[in-house]
């Protein structure tokens, strides 16, 4: 007899079974003696092959005990002797439990309720991004299971602990979470060259475009260090400390690296410093750079021109010479075309070797009008107050539409308006793209809502902020396993969009409610796993990725 282990493909369950080869004339066929259970996993698959042993040396001995001729006459009291057990009782075997065929609904209740759809989906994409990046078995399962938790509950270590224990059956300590966390900095790199290349593998020739965009994330303190740093903060939280994230995707919204800066680091130097972090980590030479005004600089734009890499930056138009917004405003230098189904008016000018590209559409000139009288009706509002009305104007959006007189008299100014009026509708964007068109120049930029929606994800989805961590490689460490789990979701969602168009928050939700219950018997508290109601949505999910999902009850250990 042998243990045999058989495994569905695409699939982490594992089957374990002994056999034994029986030869019927000059064939032998292998003929299954007892079925042992079933494995999600390497730890549960070695606990099965042990129990499988065993029960293979007390089949053996039961044959060998059958085989024997008894005595006709019972052993007498004097040769029998009871020697009381000591140590641990023995495990009850599996083949001492009732099978799920003969438990009836009175003879059990429910134990727990145990979410397994988000392991066996997201599970299955975690091990082929990440499966090797710790060296520990045991480190890697706390790491998958804190990456995956942070997917439908994002929460703190604290309360990840005590969640996973509840609803998904994965135990660790509080202790053993903080060794990960430890063990996992000096692997951040490491992590991020393998998010690259997972990304990279879906594209064969290269990744051509990146879109790049920084925000940050604050803190629920106001302790300073070399990282946690009082700066400008996209959270308008100007009373916490924050650290800068620097994000870079492709158009599709996978991930291809991340930077963290300190708190204090200005937005615009952020992409010299991403560019040559990557630049040792992957190969990112021939790809076209896509960003909002705040990258617009001198500098930015040389250092990519040196690195030959190609971009598309939305243009300061304001922030120009004269002579320059001169032109600008020339109607002799725009050509009618078409945008989205809509009209728009084109331009394009030489910048210093670069090409500026100008669009105005009615549709974004109405919407800027309309944001300006909005907040002109909050400025009447304001001034009309009693008192000093100046301390009411502290806004830097407000102030450039009032002005002050010697008396402290704030009043709108309506030339102020009137300039402001003027770039209605336009839109610039700077290029070293020679060859294409400019139509396709500005779809292309148009896809940075991409990288937006990827923070809105981090930010809101993932719960990437507050950030609670005070040392700074817990912070990096921190990030890190929340940047894993954006990569880990977005490719979820890739994959799955190639059959089927599932939204991030459907995936989760289906994921979520993919469960089982847990039954104890109440007389040989036996436990029995039910699996619960799988949804058509559910099964899309799992056919995607060629599992199977297993609606049989079961033993469960």
């Amino acid at each position: 007899m042998f243990i045999r282990v058989k495994t569905t493909p695409n699939s982490p369950r594992k089957s374990i079974q002994i056999c034994e080869n029986i030869r019927t004339g000059d064939k032998v066929k292998q003929k299954i003696v007892h079925y042992v259970g079933i494995a999600l996993d390497d730890r549960e698959e070695q606990k099965l092959r042990d129990y499988g042993l065993e029960l293979i040396k007390k089949i053996t001995a039961d044959r060998a005990v059958s085989a024997t001729q008894h005595s006709l006459f019972p052993a007498s009291e004097e040769n029998i002797s009871i020697k009381p057990r000591l140590g641990r009782p023995k495990q009850k075997e599996l083949e001492d439990i009732l099978p799920p065929s003969q438990v009836t609904l009175d003879d059990i209740v429910e134990e727990a309720r145990l979410v397994e759809g988000v392991h066996e989906v997201g599970g299955a994409m975690f091990d082929e991004m990440y499966g090797d990046l710790l060296k520990s078995k045991r480190q890697m399962e706390c790491l998958k299971d804190l990456v995956l938790l942070r997917l439908v509950d994002p929460c703190s270590k604290h309360a990840a602990q005590k969640k996973l224990e509840k609803h998904f059956s994965k135990n660790h300590s509080l202790d053993s979470i903080y060794r990960m966390m430890d063990d996992l900095f000096p692997a951040i790199n490491q992590m991020k060259k393998k998010t690259f290349e997972k990304t990279a593998s879906l594209f064969p020739n290269q990744v051509d475009v990146i879109f790049f965009d920084v925000t940050t994330l604050y803190f629920e303190s106001t302790e300073v260090d070399e990282l946690r740093n009082f700066g400008y903060s996209k959270d308008h939280r100007f009373n916490t400390t924050q650290v800068v994230l620097a994000l870079a995707t492709n158009q599709d919204g996978l991930p291809v690296g991340y930077e963290l800066f300190e708190g204090n680091r200005a937005e615009v130097t952020t992409l010299l410093a991403a560019l040559e972090s990557w630049r040792t980590l992957f190969k990112i030479d021939s790809v076209c750079f896509v960003g909002d005004r705040a990258m617009f600089t001198k500098k930015n734009l040389a250092l990519l021109e040196a690195h030959q890499c190609q971009y598309i930056i939305a243009a300061k138009l304001r922030a120009l010479s004269s002579v320059m917004q001169k032109k600008i405003f020339d109607e002799n230098h725009y050509r009618a075309s078409v945008l989205k189904q809509s009209l728009a008016w084109i331009g394009e000018f030489d910048y210093e070797g670069a090409r500026l590209i100008v669009s105005y559409k009615t549709k974004r000139a109405l919407k800027d009008q309309k944001e300006r009288e909005q907040l002109l009706k909050k400025i009447e509002k304001t001034i009309g107050k009693k008192g000093n009305p100046s301390k009411f104007i502290t806004n830097s959006g407000v102030k450039k539409f009032v002005t002050k007189d010697d008396k402290a008299q704030v009043s709108i100014d309506l030339a102020k308006v009137e300039g402001d009026a003027q770039w209605d509708g336009l839109h610039g964007l700077i290029t070293n793209i020679k060859t294409d068109a400019a139509e396709a120049i500005i779809a292309r930029y148009a896809q940075l809502w991409v990288i937006e929606e990827s923070f809105r994800v981090n930010k809101h989805t993932l719960e990437m902020r507050p950030i609670y961590h005070w040392k700074p490689e817990r912070i990096h460490t921190h990030i890190a396993m929340c940047y894993m789990s954006f990569s880990v979701l977005r490719h979820l969602q890739y994959q799955i969009n190639l059959t089927q168009k599932i939204s991030i928050n459907n995936i989760l939700e289906e994921l979520l409610n993919v469960q089982s219950s847990i039954h104890i018997h109440k007389k040989t508290k036996d436990r029995y796993r039910l699996p619960g109601f799988f949804t058509h949505t559910a099964r899309k999910i799992y056919k995607a990725f060629g599992l199977q999902r297993s609606m049989d009850a079961e033993v469960y250990f």
